[in-house]
């Protein structure tokens, strides 16, 4: 009987052993060493993170694990460095997947020697699919997610062309504008809904090369996709010749979008966008110089009021006309809207800014002659008095 004890001891005993042998031959690397906030721009906790196919810059990943068998991915928008330097307080950026401000992933790690770990799976939650995979070692974590969402707008829209029949009221740009008070022309002598005269003036042949506002859209908008990923890809044309535009897209996660509320919101990649913007020739004279210094003071002033959109989400009104199947995209007199109309009525209520916008349409060759017809200074009470705005954009469902 003792023997058998015996031989069961030892039995436990080798186990123990070899069990330890393999710990020591198959170390991990302590999570204490990789539990950190890794973001793109951190050279000592380094993101690389890719979203479908395209890299993604400006987001943050919290990764925490207690016992190297489970973690929690929090994924963020990192402060954007510009916004956050303009306004003197933090701007976040977007999250990572449109529409959630942050997304936690609870992951599964699989350990890689004493290097680090992987990680893969599924979430599927706020009407969206999501697939990641990824890994972390010390100082770098690496990061794909595919998410997919389920919308009506899915799939290419065409920008509405510009009719040729003086009876069509649909065109590339809507734009309603409904007012308690007229806008009064020639000294009071014809009196006018405001939208009523702005649609004139986009369909008036104005603007250089005899082109009308909308004719100029679509010389360099073709059409919009809204993809199932969560991207806005735009069939745009940069060619200084309105005439022979040269068909490009967009880059992947400069536009994302996602469907909250019966409202489209959009969010923009503020540094990929100020890229291309500094990239662009600018042409301005001496005249639109000194005009812009006169009215970036104004707009400066309510940045503070604009830049939680760009984290949370531009919010946009959209309708899908039953009988055509047209979508319109717009911006309405609340939200974004009530914030363009206090900024426009500022401006227009100064008078050096008034002066500075009236020389300027008399000097300008396509418009001068009609320049004199407009009185400026009406245009306050005609903003305060908006009742129903929407000013946007126009498609058609491709085929």
């Amino acid at each position: 009987m003792k023997k058998n004890w015996f031989k069961l001891f030892a039995l436990v005993c080798s186990v123990a052993f070899f069990a330890a042998c393999s710990d020591d031959e198959n170390p991990t690397l302590p999570v204490s060493d990789i539990n950190a906030t890794y973001t793109t721009t951190d050279e000592a906790n380094t993101l690389a993170l890719t979203y479908g196919s395209t890299a993604m810059t400006g987001k943050s990943v919290a990764f925490n694990s207690a016992d190297g068998k489970t973690a929690t991915l929090t994924l963020a928008g990192a402060p954007n460095e510009l916004l956050s330097t303009l306004l003197g307080t933090t701007v976040n950026n977007p999250g990572v997947i449109p529409g959630e401000a942050t997304t936690t992933l609870n992951v599964t790690l699989v350990p890689v020697g004493e290097t680090g770990y992987t990680f893969n799976g599924t979430d599927e939650t706020n009407g969206r699919a999501l697939e990641y995979s990824g890994s972390i070692e010390q100082g770098k974590l690496t990061l794909n997610v595919n998410a997919t969402f389920t919308n009506d707008l899915i799939g290419t829209w065409n920008l509405v062309s510009v009719p040729t029949d003086a009876e069509s009221t649909l065109y590339p740009i809507q734009c309603v504008w409904e007012s308690t008070e007229e806008l009064s022309l020639l000294g009071g002598l014809i009196k006018m809904p405001l939208g009523d005269v702005l649609n004139m003036a986009l369909r008036m042949p104005i603007l250089e090369g005899n082109l009308s506002a909308n004719n100029a859209l679509a010389a360099v908008l073709q059409s919009v996709s809204f993809g199932a990923d969560g991207n806005i890809i735009a069939s745009y044309s940069d060619s200084d010749d309105l005439t022979s535009p040269v068909w490009q897209n967009s880059p992947a996660g400069m536009v994302q979008y996602c469907m909250k509320d019966n409202k489209l919101y959009a969010y923009l990649d503020v540094d990929a966008i100020m890229a291309l913007v500094s990239a662009a020739e600018t042409k301005a004279d001496e005249g639109d110089t000194d005009l812009l210094g006169l009215i970036l003071p104004v707009v400066l002033k309510h940045v503070g009021e604009i830049t939680p959109m760009l984290s949370e989400g531009i919010p946009l009104d959209y309708r899908v006309d039953a009988e055509t199947g047209a979508l319109s995209v717009f911006i309405s007199q609340d939200g974004l809207g009530a914030i363009l109309i206090k900024v426009a009525n500022e401006l227009l209520s100064d008078e050096n800014i008034v002066a500075a916008l009236g020389e300027m349409m008399a000097s300008d060759p396509n418009f001068g002659s009609m320049a004199g017809m407009l009185d400026l200074t009406q245009l306050p009470a005609i903003l305060n008095g908006t009742t129903h705005m929407e000013l946007g954009l126009n498609f058609n469902p491709a085929e």
